[in-house]
Order: structure tokens, then C-alpha cells, then sequence
């Protein structure tokens, strides 16, 4: 699989505006996730394998900056398997067309990739921590789509 140089290009745009941006415009603790918006993307362009690559390296970089140490990397490539698996190219063109269908999209694995990284921060720190289950599945997953609804209608062609 070739991979070209803007995906690259974009993926580090993403990580970088994630960390230097998007990460501090938190509303009562929640974050969109535009990183994992840049996997989605390119799992819906490229399939699984491409999704699962993108998810993995992404990954990396946030467990880096973020220094949670393979989680955002396994649940990241996990995310851009799935997506790109269930998304065959048939679907694509529906997917781009559909404003909703990237909604739906969106919120579907945001909180499915929110739930399972809730999950193992919670294993990771052993602590009782309530409201990082509202925060992270469904304070960032619902910012995240709306992100993502902003980004379709902005860039959406007709």
C-alpha cells in the first residue's frame, strides 16, 4: 500500500492541533478529538489497514506528548480497523455525500473509542473516578461530533 506524503502531512497537523489547539478549548473538562476525526478519514478512504496504520502512528505521537503509554495507540487502531472494515469502498461515496452519515459516524465510534479509553485509564490509575466516564464517553464524544459537523458542513461538496 502506498502511502502518500499528505497523509503523513496531515497526520502530524492533526496531532499538532490536537495538542496545541484543541486540547485546551475544553467545555467542563471535555475535548474534542480530531485526531481520531483524521483516523476516521483516512479509515473511510483507505480501509482497514490504512485505518489501523493511521490509528497506530497517531497513536504513538498522543501517547508521547500525552504520556499514557499505548493506550491511545491501541484504541486508535483499533477505531481505524473497525471503521475501516465495516466501510467497503461501496459505502464510501455515501458516507462523503451525507452530512448526517458522518454524524452518525462520528458519534458511533467516538464514543465507542471513548469508552474503551475510559476503560484503561481506569485500569491504568486504579481510582474511582465517576466522572471521567461523563467527561470522557460522552462530553467529548458528543464535542467531537460536533466538530465534526462543523468540519462536513464547512468542507462539504455538493
Amino acid at each position: 500500500m502506498r502511502v502518500p506524503a499528505h497523509l503523513f502531512i496531515g497526520g502530524g497537523i492533526a496531532v499538532f492541533l490536537q495538542w496545541f489547539f484543541f486540547g485546551r478549548i475544553g467545555l467542563w473538562g471535555a475535548t474534542p478529538d480530531v485526531v481520531l476525526l483524521f483516523v476516521l478519514w483516512v479509515a473511510v478512504r483507505h480501509g482497514q489497514v490504512g485505518g489501523a496504520i493511521a490509528g497506530f502512528l497517531l497513536g504513538f505521537l498522543l501517547d508521547v506528548i500525552y504520556d499514557l503509554w499505548g493506550i491511545h495507540m491501541f484504541v486508535k487502531t483499533l477505531i481505524g480497523f473497525l471503521v475501516g472494515w465495516f466501510f467497503i469502498p461501496v459505502d464510501i461515496q455515501v458516507v462523503e455525500k451525507s452530512i448526517s452519515r458522518i454524524v452518525q459516524l462520528t458519534l458511533i465510534s467516538s464514543l465507542t473509542h471513548n469508552s474503551v479509553m475510559a476503560f484503561f485509564i481506569l485500569l491504568q490509575h486504579g481510582a474511582d473516578q465517576g466522572h471521567l466516564i461523563w467527561v470522557l464517553c460522552i462530553g467529548s464524544a458528543f464535542y467531537t461530533t460536533c466538530i465534526s459537523f462543523l468540519g462536513a458542513a464547512t468542507f462539504w461538496r455538493r
